[in-house]
């Protein structure tokens, strides 16, 4: 039998309630494995209520500019000090081929992200450097829909140039950035953040970053890097700050808000040794990324309806069956990934569409090409 509690939890989110924080730890905890499925059906009829049987996926590209970076993040196998081994940076040409290769390949996105490099300036300051980027994929490409720079970025170049986050968002979405990243949240705790990465912006600051985004009309995603060091309280700790998050974009009628909630079990096979060591493992834990799937989109899905799992940490038969867990969309083809599989990741670093739609069509659900904005794209030929 299922406990009386889990019981009472599914039906008070199936008439539409909100989960309390410690409701979502219950469910989190769970290891009965009946208890386990009900969990799932119910995220899946939530799904199915929510946003239907579409499957939705988008034609994108990466471009990591750069994986010189001055930080230090212990999970981290992606970046580099200059002059290093494997160091890049990518000159403008690079950047504008890898533009013309998601043209020609029919990209509606390109999401732009790299390594904090201290040289990235232009006369000694930041902005001007990431104005350029921009702009030089948005002159030659202005139907190409930009999804660039995490909230980490932002800051990095408001410090860098004495400016206020605002200024620094209002200029680059003044330049042609169309959306935000929500990355560089990891998990928004800052217990778990002195830990894993201790240079990085804190919990506050993130927020801080995405709402003044969604004020000025920058719609984010939002995302959680889970299994590693944290617990299920602060895993549900970070999903109750992306619903308040929301929650307050809504009541104050922001012109923006988040789009997606992408779950990203951690990958450790090439992190730096000491997180290696402390979490003991190289590879995600399929059953507790699909629990956690779950119960995001039962904790979040009132307020945040699109939740995609990452084929590249989990392989596509894992992010298939993530769909069976409160899972719509599927994500991107990417084209070129480098900060997962430089982890170790075993999913790839592209996906062609007809492997999503194929693998959406294996669960006999129906597809639909999106763009970054959850708009369908209607193909003409």
């Amino acid at each position: 039998m299922i406990g009386t509690t889990v019981d009472a939890i599914l039906d008070r989110v199936l008439l539409g309630y909100n989960l309390s924080p410690e409701e979502g730890v219950v469910l989190l905890k769970q290891t009965d494995q009946k208890a386990i499925a009900a969990i799932r059906t119910t995220s899946d009829r939530l799904r199915q209520r929510q946003v239907g049987e579409t499957v939705t996926y988008v034609i994108n590209r990466n471009i990591n500019f750069t994986n010189i970076c001055e930080q230090h993040c212990s999970f981290c196998a992606f970046r580099r000090d200059e002059g290093e081994e494997g160091a890049y940076w990518l000159d403008w040409m690079q950047i504008l081929e890898k533009a013309k290769d998601a043209q020609r390949r029919s990209a509606t996105e390109i999401c732009m992200q790299g390594g904090l490099n201290p040289q990235a300036t232009i006369n000694g300051q930041s902005l001007p450097y990431y104005l350029k980027l921009v702009e030089t994929i948005k002159q030659e490409f202005p139907h190409l829909h930009l999804h660039a720079f995490s909230p980490q970025e932002v800051q990095f170049i408001a410090r860098t140039d004495g400016l206020t986050y605002a200024q620094v968002i209002a200029a680059l979405r003044d330049a042609g950035v169309d959306s935000m990243p929500g990355t560089a949240a990891e998990v928004l705790d800052d217990e778990v953040r002195r830990i894993l990465c201790p240079e990085k912006i804190d919990t506050a600051t993130w927020l801080e970053i995405v709402g003044t985004a969604h004020k000025l009309g920058l719609y984010t995603t939002s995302t959680m890097l889970s299994g590693h060091i944290e617990t299920p309280e602060q895993q549900i700790r970070h999903l109750e700050q992306l619903r308040s998050l929301q929650q307050t974009a809504i009541n104050q009628e922001y012109p923006a808000r988040i789009t997606e909630f992408i779950l990203l079990p951690f990958v450790g096979q090439e992190a730096p040794k000491p997180l290696r060591r402390r979490v003991g493992r190289d590879q995600p834990v399929l059953a507790d990324a699909l629990l956690l799937t779950a119960v995001a989109r039962i904790y979040l899905g009132n307020l945040i309806p699109n939740h995609q799992p990452s084929w590249v940490k989990l392989g596509l038969v894992g992010a298939t069956e993530a769909l069976n867990w409160g899972c719509n969309d599927i994500g991107g083809t990417l084209m070129e990934e480098h900060i997962t599989t430089m982890a170790g990741a075993i999913g790839g670093t592209c996906m062609e569409v007809e492997t999503l739609q194929a693998a959406i069509a294996s669960i006999g659900r129906p597809y639909q090409q999106r763009d970054t904005l959850y708009q369908k794209v209607v193909i003409s030929h």
